[in-house]
């Protein structure tokens, strides 16, 4: 087998995000990954790590009918194959230029979990992290605020891909443990779209709504009043910002979503 399934995508400096929080934005484009996301790096280390039993498993699938699961975002090696999005960062950055935070969009938390992993791993535990979820998809900050784990009724958010009515436990138990500073905040569908169209406009790249929710970080100002609230440092170093995914859109349905949030 291949060492890895996915590839080390990009990490471009953007000049108009940059010029908006006045530090430095690196873009993480995991929607470069062959499949479009930064999914394909915990699946593949998942399947590598699983692949001889489940290669006994086929050889007995006749008779014995057992598969092997690969759970979307609930496992240590998912977490694990994650991780490694913050040592492309770390060696494309070099040790010298440590982020000033991480913003990333969370759903069921498995790319929370990895990049608190990460970050740990190349040394950077002291870089926050700014956990973006949109409203109607929040269990992360419903989770945080009620300090146990909440499960939502229904997801009302457009981003689906952020939609897990509960997240897992420890993407719950990092927030709680203080390992790494972790600041979760929450966007509008409204905003993450509005992030999603001035991406494309300024960097001339589409991603998911779910993907919009970090980029609203920047887009909507709340990089600016987490630093004005003293919750990031001002001067601020480096944002890196995980570009998580853009597989599942095109302008059509980018045109629709549009219409049907702003009835």
């Amino acid at each position: 087998m291949a060492d890895h399934f996915h590839i080390n995508t990009p990490l471009l400096e953007s000049m108009a995000m940059s010029n908006r929080v006045g530090t430095s934005v690196f873009l993480k484009m995991e929607n470069m990954q062959p499949s479009g996301s930064f999914k394909i790096r915990g699946i593949g280390h998942f399947c590598q790590q699983v692949w001889d039993d489940a290669n006994a498993e086929a050889l007995r699938l006749a008779e014995a009918e057992q598969l092997v699961h690969v759970p979307p975002f609930d496992h240590p090696l998912l977490w694990e194959g994650h991780s490694s999005v913050i040592n492309e960062v770390w060696l494309s950055l070099g040790p010298a230029l440590k982020p000033g935070a991480v913003l990333v969009s969370v759903g069921g938390g498995g790319l929370l979990c990895g990049v608190v992993q990460g970050l740990k791993k190349v040394g950077w535990a002291d870089v926050p992290v700014v956990a973006m979820e949109t409203i109607g998809a929040d269990s992360f900050n419903a989770s945080v605020k009620a300090g146990q784990l909440v499960t939502l009724d229904d997801i009302t958010s457009e981003a689906k891909c952020l939609g897990a009515k509960t997240v897992c436990q420890q993407a719950f138990d990092l927030s709680q443990s203080g390992e790494v500073k972790i600041i979760s905040e929450l966007v509008t569908d409204l905003q993450a779209l509005h992030a999603v169209e001035t991406f494309l406009e300024e960097e001339r790249v589409l991603v998911e709504l779910s993907c919009g929710a970090a980029l609203a970080a920047v887009y909507s100002g709340i990089i600016l009043r987490l630093q004005q609230e003293g919750r990031l440092s001002t001067p601020l170093g480096p944002l890196v910002v995980i570009v998580c995914g853009g597989s599942s859109v095109n302008m059509e349905e980018l045109t629709q979503l549009k219409l049907k949030l702003q009835k």
